[in-house]
């Protein structure tokens, strides 16, 4: 009997020392740092995230997170290349339910506070409130998306901090990938040189273009055609006399009309013009280059340069779009591509 009660005892406290454990495991702080140098520490994942910078409102989404979201940036609602798309997947939206509580710089700290998150992640937010906020133990994730490396980086952060560590891992994997199928059909094209691309912003900005410092040139890169713009700048504006000069192969514009190129005479001698070769991301939102999107934009730059006889460039991209957002989500965007 004296044994039975020893064994009894024995097995309670190995019980207890395996609880124990889990319950450390459970309880380890998640500690990351942001593009500045910040050192967030949080002791559970967030449930209440107030995110002021759009690219990462994306990013919550494609972890299948955005129940979580108790306030997003304030051009969600006035954007229509923004709210166009999230009214369809999230009712909230649709509805306007959900705080905006700013954006960025023009961030409120009452309205943050009041939202009471555990979490809070923008791009810019002044000094001032970034320290009430730590003051008053509410965590603050800084992000940039400037780069390719950057989405990388907060894809795996940001999945960290809010407890989808796996979700992260697949999606992180799942671009890797998808780069190398594009790098591997772009060398298989060895008889022709990189194609040099123009690339041009929104609102009629033709003579406003990307420098190599940036994440539109990564895109390019991803796509294996060459930017025309050898200028490190993130955002350079040049003349047409400049653009002449270049003589790109082909045009790549960001949600606006051919025709702003066409009607110029001066530019009627460029390659791109003279072969028709000028082409449009639109709408915006499904090639979004500061998101994991960037792959939607680079698979269709790549076939317009190089063409496909197995890939047709729309049906790629609602593949990678089902696979960033999940079926459920994945399913109604595609909808409205």
């Amino acid at each position: 009997m004296r044994l039975l009660y020893l064994l009894i005892g024995m097995i309670f406290v190995t019980s207890c020392s395996n609880s124990t454990d889990k319950r450390s495991e459970n309880t380890k702080e998640i500690s990351v740092t942001d593009i500045q140098g910040n050192e967030i520490h949080i002791s559970k994942p967030a449930e209440r995230i107030v995110c002021l910078f759009d690219p990462s409102v994306d990013v919550i989404y494609m972890l299948q997170a955005q129940h979580r979201l108790v306030g997003i940036p304030a051009e969600t609602y006035f954007d229509n290349e923004l709210y166009d798309y999230y009214k369809h997947i999230d009712s909230r939206i649709l509805n306007k339910q959900l705080a905006t509580p700013g954006s960025n710089e023009l961030a409120n700290l009452e309205s943050i506070i009041q939202l009471n998150p555990d979490l809070v992640i923008a791009q810019q937010l002044p000094e001032s409130i970034v320290r009430t906020l730590q003051q008053m133990n509410i965590p603050v994730y800084i992000a940039a998306a400037a780069r390719y490396d950057d989405l990388k980086k907060e894809m795996k952060d940001i999945s960290l901090l809010i407890g989808k560590e796996e979700r992260g891992k697949q999606l992180i994997t799942y671009a890797e990938n998808k780069i190398k199928e594009l790098d591997e059909r772009t060398s298989s094209k060895k008889d022709s040189l990189p194609k040099t691309v123009y690339f041009t912003w929104a609102n009629g900005r033709i003579f406003s273009t990307t420098g190599r410092n940036s994440m539109m040139n990564d895109c390019l890169d991803l796509a294996g055609v060459e930017n025309v713009c050898p200028s490190e700048i993130d955002k350079p504006n040049i003349n047409p006399e400049t653009l002449i000069e270049w003589n790109p192969d082909m045009i790549v514009m960001w949600n606006d009309s051919p025709d702003l190129f066409y009607n110029k005479k001066e530019l009627n001698g460029i390659t791109a013009i003279q072969q028709k070769q000028i082409h449009n991301l639109i709408p915006m939102f499904f090639y979004n280059p500061h998101t994991f999107k960037s792959l939607c934009a680079a698979v269709a730059i790549n076939n317009w340069a190089y063409g496909s006889e197995d890939k047709d460039s729309k049906e790629e991209t609602k593949e990678i779009l089902l696979e960033l957002y999940g079926e459920n989500t994945g399913t109604e965007l595609i909808k409205y591509l």
